[in-house]
C-alpha cells in the first residue's frame, strides 16, 4: 500500500511541475538588473574562502577550471538564477578584489544561520557571518553605493 501512495504522489508531482513549467514559459522575460543574494553554502560565491579559508583544490575544477572559492565543484543553483536572467555571476561582497558589483552582490557564506552565533568558527564550526550580519553588509553596501553616486 505504500508503495502505491509513493507511485501516485511521483505521477502528482510530475504533473504538477510539467503544469507549472509549461505556464512559466509563457510569461515574458523579467527584467531584472541586479541580484542581492543571502544565505549560506548553498549559495557562497566565495565568502568563507575570501575571509576565513584560502581556495584550494578541487574546489571549482570542474567548471571554473580553477580555485573559485565555493566549496564545491561547480556553480551554485544563483550561478543557474543569474545565468537565467541575463546577469553575470554574483562576486561575493567579502571577495572585493577583482568583482564587479554593477549587477548585484552575493552577501551569503558557508556555514551561516539565522541566529546570530556568540562562539568563534573555530569553537562552533559554524560562519561569523549569520543572516543579521549579511544584512548589516548589505546596509552598508547600499549607503556606500550612494555615496559613490553623489
Amino acid at each position: 500500500m505504500e508503495f502505491a501512495r509513493l507511485i501516485f504522489a511521483g505521477i502528482l508531482i510530475s504533473l504538477l511541475s510539467n503544469t507549472v513549467a509549461a505556464m512559466a514559459a509563457d510569461l515574458p522575460p523579467c527584467k531584472f538588473k541586479a541580484i542581492y543574494n543571502f544565505g549560506d553554502s548553498n549559495s557562497d560565491t566565495g565568502a568563507i574562502s575570501a575571509a576565513i579559508f584560502p581556495r584550494q583544490w578541487p574546489n571549482g575544477e570542474t567548471f571554473f577550471r580553477k580555485p573559485a572559492g565555493r566549496v564545491c565543484d561547480g556553480r551554485l543553483i544563483i550561478d543557474f538564477i543569474a545565468e537565467r536572467l541575463g546577469l553575470p555571476l554574483l562576486s561575493s561582497y567579502l571577495d572585493s578584489i577583482g568583482s564587479n558589483f554593477r549587477h548585484g552582490a552575493n552577501f551569503a557564506a558557508g556555514g551561516s544561520t539565522i541566529v546570530p552565533q556568540n562562539k568563534t568558527i573555530a569553537e562552533s564550526g559554524l560562519s561569523p557571518f549569520a543572516l543579521n550580519v549579511q544584512i548589516f553588509q548589505f546596509d552598508q553596501f547600499k549607503a556606500r553605493t550612494s555615496d559613490l553616486y553623489k
